[in-house]
């Protein structure tokens, strides 16, 4: 039985709900490629009655409309055009879901070629009752011309399709794969849905005129249909775009990307531009002159890529060549994000604010019978906030990052976030006046099973008795502006419970902490820092954030449950305090300092050997 009848015989076994397959394809001056890539989609093995194609001709005058006119009279293929100039694929795509009679949409772009059963895997991929988005790999065909972004996406569809396999089935909110993104999800080309869930969907956001697939994709996310990848409905693109005429684009492509960010701010930590804060200064300031050079230099870049032919041929230029490309593309598309955006200032407000966070443990007066590296005095203390305010820090809380990582809410340019483990109760009577007093916020992680009573985990590793705040001292604080978070029950480390032990403390901590203070609790601290991905699943499904213990700057794009902090000591100079906000951290140097001191003392206790 050939495939034409087996999708036939499925056709008659499923409802009478599915009856036919709408492919819309827009194109604009691609008459060429259309020539390559159409017969392949009226050579189908499926039933000609059952699948039309609809190619929507948008603002074209090179002889498209000519060309498809003598295709016509094969009866599958419908011709449209937009009213107009060029309006852009979304307008075009929407004409097509508009004129669709199929029950299933399948959107294709002009360069794609089909193999003979593309319809047949979208069309059983529908089979069930949930509606999903049926999607296929896209690879480039061979008959593409030598050009460098040929090359470059054929490593970008090996390093991507890779990571997908046919029993993925992603719906939002769940957590996406590190090894994913939902951006590349959401792409919407080679991709197939229920018309009737698009329309509901309120079609292509015709303010797009680039990633309009993407936009409408996460709106299907959101809504919460399911993105089943189908590896058996294969496409392969005729690259034909030499590396100017791609370079030519990026500033639509950047607006896109920007529209997205703006219309879903919970998306910007996917966007290219989230990615560019995660450089040193010396880079950033590199950035900001290049955006804001009156010169184009991507002018000079361009000169050698004109002779890109002769560049694919070699193989030793080759690589230098997509490297150069790589280089050009960037500039402009940051060029074109600041002039979106207003000015590089706006633009950082928006994608490139770093967060350094401060933990410290016991705010208070020494004593003998404690750990003392994790004591900082009061007057210590104050120095350190009074550095910051001098400086022009402004104290945030977790939820203030959240926010604006979710929503974008905007955040102050220097914004530093304090923390406080364990929630002694000399942290609200000397740290906690303090931050007060500089109007500076805070979070203090409590331990929730011992509320009101001492720190029985440090007792028995030998360390002194230490009074924890009470439910009373919480609720005050609470009210002066000062957040909590969730620290456990016990202080265990979670890495060495069972499932259901570290369900019981993950859990247990919030709910108990939301009942004391009355007010939902959306942060969460790792006792010692210490998790794996286990204990990260649990609480990723009770909270929005969670911190741990390393080192290092957080962006917009950090996994926001395993946030990066520094340990604040005892013995940091203001000097070395300064410069761990600055760089997230001085493990290495007080590790190097550490070492110094112990050779120091080794020398002078070994004189009077080497004197003798």
């Amino acid at each position: 039985m050939d495939s034409a009848q087996r999708a036939g015989d499925v056709f008659k076994d499923l409802s009478n709900a599915m009856t036919k397959i709408s492919v819309v394809v827009p194109t604009h001056h691609r008459r060429r490629v259309l020539e390559r890539t159409l017969p392949t989609l009226l050579a189908q093995n499926f039933p000609q009655d059952d699948y039309e194609i609809i190619v929507v001709i948008d603002g074209s005058n090179d002889g498209t409309a000519e060309f498809l006119q003598t295709i016509q009279p094969q009866g599958t293929v419908r011709v449209l055009e937009t009213q107009g100039p060029h309006r852009g694929p979304a307008a075009a795509r929407n004409l097509g879901i508009r004129a669709a009679v199929g029950d299933l949409v399948l959107f294709l772009d002009d360069d794609l070629v089909a193999v003979p059963d593309l319809l047949e895997q979208h069309y059983l991929s529908h089979s069930g009752p949930e509606p999903i988005v049926a999607f296929g790999p896209i690879y480039v065909d061979p008959g593409s011309s030598e050009t460098l972004m040929r090359y470059v996406t054929e490593q970008n569809d090996e390093d991507w399709y890779r990571h997908l396999d046919s029993e993925m089935e992603l719906r939002f909110p769940e957590p996406v794969p590190s090894t994913l993104t939902i951006t590349v999800l959401s792409f919407l080309v080679n991709a197939s849905v229920r018309r009737e869930v698009v329309l509901r969907a309120g079609g292509f956001d015709e303010a797009f005129f680039a990633a309009e697939d993407r936009e409408l994709g996460l709106r299907l996310w959101k809504m919460g249909v399911r993105f089943r990848y189908r590896p058996d409905a294969l496409t392969s693109e005729v690259y034909v775009k030499t590396a100017m005429q791609h370079l030519a684009v990026q500033a639509k492509v950047t607006e896109g990307d920007l529209l997205i960010s703006r219309k879903h701010p919970d998306h910007r930590p996917y966007s290219i531009l989230a990615s560019w804060a995660e450089t040193g200064r010396l880079k950033r300031y590199g950035r900001r002159a290049l955006a804001q050079l009156s010169l184009v230099p991507v002018s000079l870049l361009a000169l050698p890529l004109r002779a890109e032919r002769a560049i694919c041929r070699s193989r030793w230029f080759r690589p230098m060549g997509i490297r150069l490309l790589g280089v050009a593309e960037r500039i402009l598309r940051l060029r074109a994000a600041v002039k979106l955006a207003g000015s590089w200032k706006a633009l950082e407000g928006e994608f490139g604010r770093s967060l350094p966070v401060l933990m410290y443990h016991h705010v208070g007066p020494l004593r003998p019978d404690i750990y003392q590296y994790l004591t900082v005095t009061p007057s210590q203390f104050d120095r350190q906030i009074r550095w910051l305010v001098r400086h022009g820090y402004v104290g945030i809380r977790p939820s203030d990052w959240l926010r604006w990582r979710k929503e974008g809410h905007p955040l102050p340019e220097k914004s530093i976030l304090i923390t406080f483990d364990d929630a002694y109760e000399d942290t609200a009577k000397y740290a906690l006046p303090i931050l007060r007093q500089h109007g500076f916020s805070a979070v203090v992680f409590v331990v929730t099973g011992r509320v009101g009573g001492t720190n029985t985990w440090d007792e028995a590793r030998g360390c002194g008795i230490f009074q924890l705040m009470s439910a009373e001292q919480i609720r005050f604080w609470a009210e002066w502006g000062i957040e909590f978070g969730a620290h456990s029950r016990t202080h265990p480390d979670l890495t060495e419970l069972t499932a259901a032990e570290c369900s019981a403390e993950v859990v247990g901590s919030r709910d108990d902490l939301s009942a004391l203070l009355g007010t939902p609790v959306n942060s969460f601290a790792y006792p010692y820092g210490k998790n794996n991905e286990a204990v990260r699943e649990v609480v990723r499904s009770e909270f929005d954030l969670a911190f741990g213990v390393e080192e290092g700057l957080n962006y917009l794009r950090s996994d926001p449950h395993l946030l990066h902090r520094f340990y604040v000591g005892p013995e940091d100079s203001l000097f070395e305090f300064a410069l761990s906000i600055r760089r997230g951290g001085l493990q290495r140097f007080r590790e190097m300092r550490s070492k110094f001191r112990v050779r120091t003392r080794l020398r002078k206790a070994l004189r009077p050997f080497w004197d003798g």
